[in-house]
């Protein structure tokens, strides 16, 4: 079989580790086919390259796991097209996860719940950022916007955004360095004021994404607590910049997921113009980028 699992924005903004949205482009592909023995394979066919040993990538570990815990008899090789950045703040990591997930899933007949495979798509998670966290993997199975309102027991809310809302994303030419410190830096105390903050503008793009209406989810992604300390640690570059300018164009702006990749999001009818200034932005400043024009998707499916 062959699948395609979407890169995803967590966060977005207000909404750390809770907020999660699945993106139609870019996307991976994986080829999956059951092997007689019990042996999981990777090969990477095309785009970037990941790590090749199954416990050393987050689709290898997922398929173990699933192998061991279903006692399954056989095994399963992945061929890989790996379009999505690995330390992009797109989900690089979750994409293969959630299609191992998937995948595995599919072949063998475990009848699993979406609920199930985020479980197991996020044990991935443990082998990229040593945690397994949830927002990525549950926006790559589920699609659309999710909301995860608790961990233990997981409890997942699926919104799908409104129609008319478009997604711009840039991904600056910069080594962010790992996930893990992208979280080292986060302040373990906040003050109160800034949590009340947070609260509000999270709960306001929640309810923009059901009511769909595209200025509550914009004014609703401003964050005071996780973009500003990772700004001030360095790892977003040009953070200040690229949120006024996206204020200038009536866009919401954040940072996608543990960064560098910056998320736009604004009318459909706009994007191209947003995309353009953008670029431009980054280029007088230095950075080439690679600039994505594209919006909410579905999750992980057959291809």
């Amino acid at each position: 079989m062959r699948v395609r699992s979407p890169a995803t924005s967590a966060n977005l903004g207000s909404g750390f580790d809770v907020f999660g949205m699945a993106l139609r482009e870019p996307y991976d592909l994986i080829e999956a086919e059951r092997l007689p023995e019990r042996a999981v394979e990777l090969e990477i066919v095309g785009g970037y390259q990941v790590p090749l040993k199954p416990e050393e990538n987050t689709g290898g570990y997922v398929a173990l796991e699933m192998i061991r815990d279903f006692d399954i008899g056989g095994g399963v090789k992945f061929r890989i097209w790996k379009n999505i950045k690995p330390g992009s703040g797109l989900g690089s990591s979750a994409a293969t996860a959630a299609a191992a997930a998937y995948a595995v899933n599919k072949l063998y007949g475990l009848g699993l719940s979406a609920t199930e495979l985020v479980e197991y798509a996020a044990r991935g998670e443990l082998v990229s950022a040593g945690a397994a966290h949830v927002d990525n993997v549950a926006s790559a199975i589920y699609g659309g916007f999710i909301i995860i309102s608790s961990r233990n027991p997981l409890k997942i809310y699926s919104i799908r955004p409104p129609s008319g809302l478009g997604a711009v994303v840039v991904l600056p030419n910069v080594e962010k360095g790992s996930t893990r410190r992208a979280r080292e830096v986060l302040p373990s105390s906040i003050p109160l004021h800034h949590l009340v903050h947070n609260v509000g503008a999270a709960s306001t793009l929640a309810a923009g994404m059901a009511l769909g209406d595209p200025e509550m989810i914009k004014w609703g992604m401003r964050d005071v607590v996780v973009e500003p300390a990772r700004s001030s640690a360095g790892i977003i570059p040009e953070y200040d910049g690229v949120k006024a300018l996206g204020e200038r164009f009536g866009a919401g702006v954040a940072v996608s997921g543990a960064g560098p990749a910056i998320i736009a999001l604004i009318e459909r009818e706009k994007r191209s113009e947003l995309a353009v200034a953008l670029k431009e932005f980054y280029r007088s400043r230095g950075y080439e980028c690679v600039v994505y024009v594209t919006e909410p998707g579905p999750g992980v499916s057959e291809f």
